[in-house]
């Protein structure tokens, strides 16, 4: 979509109207206010400013415009959230999909249609061994709705004759995954004689399907194939639904359609599940839309371990510690619900880290007053923490292990690590410089004719804020107009909608901007005037002569620039 529509679409829509239909607003002055959404409190903190349209709470420091504030409330995409305001305003949008929009429609239309016939054939009389296996399953016919299952005949062409009849193209049917093309032209269906569990992407459209056999056949599961709507290491099964429950608790990844559905059946909301793959970084980054606390539930028995051991590639590059649940012998998801919920509820409050379990279970097997014992516990898992990118995880785990080996930190690091070194550890001018990472970025949101001149400082690399790092590399790329770009990452634009909410900044933004770039880059070049004293030390101490008066030249240089720096700084800012 391009940014007229999406400044179209914001100009059309009043924010107060969008808001009161989850907020009771009062009005106080030329602003509304009312209790926050987005965290509990008993006074109000939460203003909406219809005058700027936008949002701001005063207590967790959420804030940003319409869009914004629907997709946090709701969980939404940005593209989500602006397809809501376009059916809301009647203001059409492009869609930037690489399938054709004409086609995607196509594709969800086939699928619907799909899942109507399966329910309509779980429905009549030949489909009643079906619905007795969904019921002797403990299944309600609430929940049976509500997950829209249905039943596919033993039949080669029962659907592809239904989707005939309503004028569907079987090719685009096959394009879907729901027949398959014969080798001497035609088709038939994929599905047959089985329960069909319909997966839903996150707007609730049909995507695809799983289908468990009836009686005896293999494979007991068959999922549809991929497709360009379906893509299995991407999509969680009942996401659509958790998600509107995952800010009263964690997400639960279990196994399959019927420990999600029986689950649900029992009254648990917030349970999804992998669709025949291994959980993956998409996964994650999927899930972390709506929530960064995760519980991961395994099976009790060695194949259970063995899949929580795989489960934490997917963990490595990324900064959550997931929680683990492992089941009695003999039970899954399914059979705890249908039999004692509130044993799931107990499961669930004895999750321990998946990475204290994991640490646990290299210890169980083991004497670790036993030199030999230690080293195989320091081999097993020091390679495993060497590859957590989250120095602070990776730290914590360090000094974990030391305790439950009784040895020093230092011993570990070296084995992860040969430079690593706690956050403790860094001298005083390496501490984090966050604030002043927000007060730049925040002025550079405000003072679009200072980014290009900013552009020339080359100031990417010295951030340490990895959000900050990113909003800014965005900001000096594409501008500061960032809440009407339709590409940006939501991630970007949830920063940005929180640090513009906080309105103008005050004073002499000018001025500010001057000082701010001068503190930022300051400190910067005092790392790297630390980082060549260091080098003049090693090279004294191994009597290079040579390398000692090139560094202290640098040396000189970066004292000099530091010395101009503000009379530098000022010379940029002001070729305006």
């Amino acid at each position: 979509m391009s940014k007229t529509d999406v400044d179209l679409i914001k100009a059309n829509i009043d924010i107060v109207s969008i808001i009161s239909e989850h907020v009771q607003l009062n009005k106080r002055g030329r602003t509304l206010w009312g209790l926050c959404p987005f965290h509990n409190e008993k006074t109000p903190s939460f203003q909406v400013d219809p005058d700027r349209q936008s949002y701001k709470c005063f207590g967790c420091d959420k804030g940003g415009d319409v869009i914004s504030f629907l997709m946090e409330k709701k969980a939404l995409s940005f593209l989500e959230a602006l397809q809501e305001l376009s059916h809301r305003t009647g203001i059409p949008i492009e869609s930037g999909n690489r399938t054709p929009s004409s086609r995607r429609k196509t594709y969800y239309e086939m699928n619907r249609v799909a899942m109507q016939y399966y329910e309509r054939m779980l429905s009549q009389p030949s489909g009643k061994n079906a619905l007795a296996y969904l019921t002797s399953r403990g299944l309600s016919d609430a929940a049976i709705r509500e997950f829209h299952l249905g039943w596919v005949p033993d039949s080669w062409d029962g659907l592809c004759s239904h989707l005939d009849k309503n004028g569907l193209s079987l090719q685009a049917a096959h394009d879907c995954g729901l027949v398959v093309k014969r080798a001497s032209g035609g088709f038939y269906d994929r599905f047959r004689n089985r329960v069909m569990f319909p997966i839903h992407d996150l707007s609730g459209e049909v995507i695809g399907f799983g289908g468990r056999i009836i009686g005896s056949g293999e494979p007991k599961y068959l999922n549809s194939p991929e497709s360009p709507l379906f893509t299995k290491r991407k999509v969680l099964y009942n996401l659509n639904r958790a998600r509107e429950h995952l800010r009263s608790g964690p997400v639960v990844i279990v196994e399959g359609y019927m420990d999600v559905i029986s689950l649900g059946n029992a009254g648990f909301h917030r349970a999804v599940a992998t669709l025949g793959t291994a959980l993956t970084e998409e996964h994650i980054h999927l899930l972390r839309r709506f929530t960064d606390t995760m519980v991961l539930v395994f099976d009790g028995d060695s194949a259970g371990k063995r899949a929580m051991l795989r489960a934490l590639e997917p963990f490595l590059a990324s900064d959550v510690v997931p929680q683990v649940v492992l089941l009695p012998a003999g039970k899954d998801p399914d059979d705890i619900a249908r039999t004692d919920i509130r044993q799931w509820d107990k499961l669930l409050g004895s999750a321990k880290s998946l990475w204290d379990v994991v640490i646990d279970e290299s210890f169980s097997a083991r004497d670790p007053s036993k030199l030999s014992d230690q080293n195989k516990i320091l081999r097993e898992l020091a390679p495993v923490i060497a590859r957590i990118s989250d120095e602070v995880i990776r730290n914590l785990l360090v000094q974990r292990l030391a305790g439950r080996l009784g040895v020093g930190s230092e011993m570990i690091f070296p084995l992860i690590s040969p430079v690593s070194r706690t956050p403790r550890d860094l001298p005083a001018g390496e501490q984090p410089l966050t604030g002043l990472e927000e007060t730049f970025v925040r002025l550079l949101l405000c003072d679009p004719e200072a980014v290009h001149l900013v552009r020339r400082l080359g100031l990417e690399n010295d951030f340490q804020d990895t959000g900050m790092r990113n909003l800014f590399a965005y900001i000096i790329e594409h501008g500061p107009d960032i809440l009407s770009d339709g590409t940006c990452p939501d991630s970007i634009r949830v920063l940005a909608a929180q640090m513009m909410a906080q309105g103008e900044f005050p004073g002499d933004t000018k001025k500010a901007l001057i000082d701010t770039l001068c503190r930022f880059k300051s400190h910067s070049i005092d790392g790297e005037l630390r980082s060549i004293q260091e080098n003049i030390l090693r090279a004294e101490a191994s009597g290079e002569t040579t390398k000692i008066k090139a560094l202290l030249r640098d040396k000189q240089e970066k004292m000099k620039e530091k010395r101009n720096l503000r009379t530098t700084v000022m010379e940029v800012l002001q070729k305006r």
